[in-house]
């Protein structure tokens, strides 16, 4: 079986820092791999171990995102594909046709994983988009996959039920966080994946700026908080008793 997962490099969203007029400062921003696209990784290598095969990661973005493929190749991972692109001009149609391109050229796979969406972006666009490009059947949600054959059985997670639905092979799917628990890589498999093979490709060359479609982000701000900050003084036992006073007043305590 030869399997395809998606991956993201995506903004820290724990690290992303504000300016003083309360928007985020995106340049220079701290990334990791989104947070979501590992129980994505975790299925494909879950997948490979049921049914043998390989497992190739896929990701666009710049130069940073190398890092997430590492990450992926070092939890199991077979090889990666990096589609090189600048984030800053990427939507999520242009990602998808990047991605399918990626995939037709490297292909083809019994199944394509992406997450439910990305952590810092969460549009949820890019996987339907990836199946229909690619020309197979998409079941988005899953909570399990069950490949038999030419057959997959999958559980989907919806707003209020769970549904039960079968898709032939090859299909795409996007997986949500109850679907598992994702492995940590061990040192020797941190060290191992820089061994392992990554082909970079143009994503100029894969898509033609012409299949983008232009989305202007008008404004962006933060939610302001405030802390109040009270300093206690006195022995334990009258901190306490102050600590008390100030947190019934606040109403925390009743």
């Amino acid at each position: 079986m030869k399997i395809a997962v998606c991956v993201k490099h995506a903004v820290d969203e724990a690290e992303l820092k504000i300016d003083p007029a309360g928007n985020p400062l995106l340049a220079g921003a701290a990334g990791k791999m989104s947070t979501f696209d590992k129980n994505a990784v975790e299925e494909g290598l879950r997948l490979k171990a049921a049914h043998q095969g390989a497992v190739v990661v896929f990701t666009v973005g710049g130069a940073e995102s190398k890092k997430t493929l590492k990450e992926a190749l070092a939890m199991g991972a077979d090889r990666g594909v990096m589609v090189v692109s600048d984030p800053t001009a990427l939507d999520a149609l242009r990602t998808a046709t990047m991605l399918a391109a990626a995939m037709k050229k490297s292909g083809p796979f019994d199944v394509v994983i992406c997450s439910e969406g990305a952590s810092d972006t969460y549009t949820g666009e890019v996987p339907p988009m990836v199946g229909e490009l690619l020309g197979v059947p998409y079941v988005g949600y899953a909570r399990k996959i069950a490949v038999e054959g030419k057959t997959a059985r999958i559980e989907r997670s919806l707003e209020d039920s769970v549904e039960s639905v079968e898709a032939p092979v090859p299909f795409a799917t996007s997986v949500v966080s109850e679907i598992n628990e994702p492995r940590y890589p061990t040192l020797i498999q941190i060290m191992q994946a820089s061994k392992k093979p990554i082909e970079e490709l143009s994503g100029e060359e894969l898509a033609p700026a012409g299949s983008r479609t232009w989305v202007e982000v008008l404004s962006m701000s933060s939610q302001p908080t405030a802390r109040k900050h009270v300093m206690i003084d006195g022995s334990p036992d009258e901190a306490a008793a102050k600590l008390l006073d100030a947190l019934s007043k606040e109403g925390v305590l009743k």
